[in-house]
This record gives C-alpha cells, sequence and structure tokens, in this order.
C-alpha cells in the first residue's frame, strides 16, 4: 500500500509567539491532519495540542511535542516553510499597488470589507480620486510601487 502523498494546507506567524511558524497539512484523500512549528532557532516541532483562547488569556497556546529530527520530513518542512513564506509575501495588504486585471487599472487598497457570509471585498482608490470595491481574484499585486498615492 502507497504511503498518501502529504500537502501543505496552510500556516502562519503566530501572533502569541512572535518568529514562530505554524504549518497545518494532511494527506489530499483524507482527514487525518497534522501540524508543525518552526521556532525561531530553526528547530521544527510536532504540535501536541492547541487551545484557542486559553483561559491564561492570549489568542492560542500550543503545546510541542517531539522535536523532529528526520531529514527527510525536515527538508519537506523547509519546502511547506518557503511555499508558506511566498503565500505570505503575494498577500494584498493595506497601501499594497494593485492593478485590476480585467481594465489594467492602478490603484493602492485603501481597506478590505465584508461581513461573515459575504465575500472579502477590497477597497481600491485610484489616482486622481474615486475607488471602487473589488474581489481579490480581480486584483494582482504589483511589485515595486512605483505608483504612489496618498
Amino acid at each position: 500500500m502507497e504511503t498518501p502523498k502529504q500537502f501543505f494546507k496552510g500556516g502562519g506567524q503566530l501572533v502569541d509567539y512572535p518568529g514562530w511558524y505554524k504549518i497545518d497539512g494532511g494527506p489530499e484523500d483524507g482527514p487525518d491532519s497534522w501540524s508543525v512549528v518552526r521556532k525561531p532557532d530553526g528547530s521544527w516541532w510536532w504540535v501536541a495540542a492547541t487551545d484557542i483562547f486559553p483561559r491564561g488569556g492570549g489568542n492560542l497556546r500550543i503545546d510541542l511535542g517531539d522535536e523532529i529530527t528526520d531529514k527527510k520530513i525536515l527538508t519537506q518542512c523547509e519546502k511547506n516553510y518557503t511555499e508558506l513564506l511566498r503565500k505570505i509575501e503575494e498577500r494584498i495588504n493595506e497601501g499594497d499597488t494593485v492593478r485590476v486585471i480585467k481594465s489594467g487599472v492602478m490603484g493602492v487598497v485603501k481597506g478590505f470589507g465584508g461581513a461573515p457570509g459575504v465575500p472579502k471585498l477590497i477597497n481600491v482608490a485610484y489616482d486622481g480620486g474615486g475607488g471602487c470595491n473589488h474581489m481579490p481574484e480581480e486584483l494582482e499585486k504589483v511589485r515595486g510601487s512605483w505608483l504612489r498615492m496618498e
């Protein structure tokens, strides 16, 4: 029997643990999942348990399991970490210069909107005044912000 392919599902830097990154993954054809943490010293650890909004305060408490020492698993963790950093870099943030894909119009992200059950909207201000709300897939982030609007 083949081992199911493991894949990266998501992750991010932990607000309550600056410099720590949590990555979640699992097999592409099943419900099993796993989580690992990269500490600022570059070491990788299995996550034994998480507690969202713990009684002691904060947003999240993480209980670490064993340190990961297997070279194959460490290599996969580093690949997932590189992918996570790339996704964080590509994320559209307030103040970013963007281009509306359909029209080619450039603008600057001024804010975000939406409500539960409603898709996330991005408010873009255009040079010369005015603006519009867009769905994230309608925009692409422009590298090297040569367009600056205040």
